[in-house]
């Protein structure tokens, strides 16, 4: 049996393939007779093919492959074949043709029918034809045809559905498993009838193993510049590592046809109207309860109002508001219709994309939602505070799109208090503290209306591609937004290629770019309490992919700025329905990100959550990084040692019978 294997890479990779099949393995097991493996150099346009009739084993070209450090690609196919009517090299896989400035490649295993020229016929004046006699080669050339007829440059311009029906129509004058790529897009699709398995699965830094094998093929992805790679890997059998999960690798359904770019799944058949399929994944119960603990110190609100460490706990009410991500892809019905088959959540992941599709909650208006805000500080000091100097930003935002209701501030013991607004535009207040005491509770109370933004907001009236253009008074305006995180050239330059691989993924559109990096985040990376500090850089979150809510923020900053988009740091609430199973994310400050668009200025994303903020956020202070908008910070002069902070946040909203009562 003929073996397939695919690979899609975020970005350049050298993983290194081996074809294991030996002399002593004759005996064992069916010769395989021909090989062959293609993959565009850099980002080279031209496919490089080497390939071979002959067995790896006795293949003088097989030395060619010795180091695959010099490969380096986003997109590799290989092909290893098991039977042969003749013993060529015309007749061996991949198959590669020019068409439209850029080398398209296909292999496939099965057998065709033999009349299947007749079947898929080229026309009596067909641009492309065939070499050898295999039904591969022919295949490329017919669907090259068929592309050129509606004049696709790339296969990204032919409509996925439409490709899909062009391969159902070939899969029935045989059996067809297929791998098609332009070195963009790779295109994975299982035919009909008595088509072989095909598996796919998505692998995501770090890595517990670095080589993945069956009996035929091995590879390993242990090139020390590829630690933080994720791909998506399609092959004939799964795959595995000694470490590695066996239920990891899906087998593809018959007629089911996947889309990969740049290590992500862009569109599978089998998924509602090219929703992508692995854009809302199953999650443990146990990493869902795990993402949605925040935690004060994750957004700034553990920052001691002292020298000492702190502990935070909470009770309170709430739950995730993870937007489906499928919004960026996938019309307005589709995601309705997604939403109502997962239940309550869905529903409320639609909403917060900014569809209009009404919330269900009594305590909302079609254009606006009220809270209740308790925050509650509590610092604890093993030596008696003699004299200290605090600085809070717990009072929210109030603008076009917020309004505070009423506010109230508590501080025990009491002391003077002194309000003013900092240069970002956040209400602080400065208190002073003298005296002994060994305890400090700062309480504050506040009733919040969020208005809903308008529907579709995020959509420029006309495509806007990065890079984006600043006039020089706008970038002098918006420097402090676009400085990149201080970090390492070697460092910025591999987060730079990471951010790239959205660019590259979206066509460059800047609104679907940043929509991915804001869902990739929340879907690839683990959230792991107690391994993350305010230290913590974007980079080391990048190569370790867990972390809390300010570490997911501070790392979409960093690719946003490297991109030429402005984007700032947000503190301030969630509030995500009491029933729904997991309700901590409402028990603390929560952090996430704001982007500057030209079009309509300042708009949120939340890569905890992988949704866009909407009126399930509670905004409070913003600023370039946490320091700017911690909601309590400080200085102990004379006493306090160990401190213990106990943090609790209230977040519930308001019906409308309530809205005139007093505060929670």
């Amino acid at each position: 049996m003929s073996k397939l294997l695919g690979l899609s890479f975020d970005a350049v990779a050298s993983p290194q393939i081996r074809l294991l099949y030996t002399r002593e393995d004759r005996i064992a097991r069916p010769h395989p007779y021909g090989w062959g493996i293609g993959w565009y150099s850099g980002e080279d346009r031209a496919a490089t093919i080497v390939k071979d009739p002959a067995a790896i084993a006795d293949s003088e070209s097989s030395s060619l492959l010795r180091d695959w450090s010099r490969f380096r690609s986003t997109v590799f196919v290989c092909h290893l074949r098991g039977a042969a009517l003749r013993i060529s090299q015309e007749d061996t896989h991949p198959f590669v043709r020019s068409f439209a400035g850029r080398d398209w490649v296909l292999t496939n295993h099965g057998q065709l029918q033999p009349g299947f020229a007749d079947l898929l016929s080229l026309g009596e004046q067909p641009v492309y034809q065939p070499v050898g006699l295999t039904d591969g080669e022919h295949l490329l050339c017919w669907l090259l045809q068929r592309a050129r007829a509606q004049q696709a440059t790339q296969l990204a311009d032919v409509d996925w559905q439409q490709l899909g029906s062009w391969l159902h129509e070939a899969s029935g004058a045989g059996s067809l498993n297929v791998l098609l790529t332009d070195g963009v897009d790779l295109i994975a699709y299982r035919g009909f009838g008595d088509s072989q398995p095909l598996h796919w699965t998505r692998q995501r830094p770090p890595f517990a193993g670095a080589a993945l094998t069956s009996d035929d093929i091995e590879v390993d992805f242990g090139d020390v510049r590829d630690h933080s790679r994720t791909s998506v890997l399609f092959a004939t059998e799964p795959l595995a590592a000694a470490a590695a999960d066996p239920s990891s690798w899906t087998e593809l359904q018959h007629g089911q046809m996947i889309v990969a770019r740049r290590g992500a799944i862009m569109w599978d058949s089998s998924q509602l109207h090219g929703v992508p399929a692995d854009v809302v994944p199953p999650t443990p119960a146990a990493l869902d309860e795990a993402r949605v603990a925040d935690s004060g110190a994750g957004a700034g609100a553990g920052a001691a109002a002292g020298t000492g460490t702190g502990t935070g706990t909470g009770t309170g009410v709430g739950a995730a508001a993870g937007a489906d991500p499928a919004v960026a892809t996938a019309d307005a019905a589709s995601v309705v219709a997604a939403a109502a088959a997962a239940g309550p959540l869905r529903q409320t992941q639609v909403q917060s994309q900014g569809l209009d599709l009404g919330s269900g909650d009594a305590a909302s208006s079609p254009d606006a939602r009220i809270y209740d805000v308790y925050h509650s500080t509590k610092y604890t000091y093993d030596t008696p505070i003699e004299f200290s100097r605090h600085v809070l930003r717990l009072r929210p935002a109030h603008d076009r799109f917020q309004e505070v209701l009423s506010h109230e501030l508590v501080i025990k013991p009491l002391t003077a208090q002194r309000e003013s607004e900092d240069v970002f535009g956040n209400s602080v207040t400065k208190i002073e503290m003298e005296g002994s005491f060994a305890e400090m509770e700062i309480a504050a109370r506040s009733r919040v209306r969020v208005l809903v933004a308008p529907s579709g907001e995020l959509r420029s009236p006309s495509r806007t591609s990065i890079p984006l253009s600043w006039m020089p008074w706008q970038r002098q305006m918006m420097l402090p937004y676009l400085l990149p995180i201080e970090l390492p050239e070697p460092q910025l330059t591999e987060l730079f290629e990471y951010a790239m691989s959205f660019v590259e993924r979206q066509s460059y559109d800047v609104v679907e770019t940043l929509l991915d990096i804001n869902t990739s985040i929340y879907r690839d990376y683990a959230y792991v309490q107690g391994v993350t500090s305010v230290e913590t850089t974007p980079f080391e979150v990048y190569t370790t992919r867990r972390g809390v809510c300010q570490d997911f923020a501070n790392l979409l900053i960093c690719l946003a700025r490297l991109l030429n988009v402005p984007a700032r740091y947000r503190v301030g609430y969630i509030y995500t329905g009491a029933n729904y199973e997991n309700q901590l994310q409402s028990d603390a400050s929560h952090a996430w990100v704001e982007v500057f668009l030209p079009w309509i200025g300042w708009r949120g994303l939340d890569p905890t959550n992988g949704c866009v903020v909407n009126s399930d956020h509670v905004r409070v202070a913003c600023g370039r990084h946490y320091r700017d908008a911690t909601p309590t910070s400080g200085t102990i002069y004379r006493g306090g040692g160990d401190e213990k902070m106990v943090i609790e946040v209230r977040v519930v909203p308001v019906t409308e019978g309530a809205r005139d009562s007093g505060n929670v």
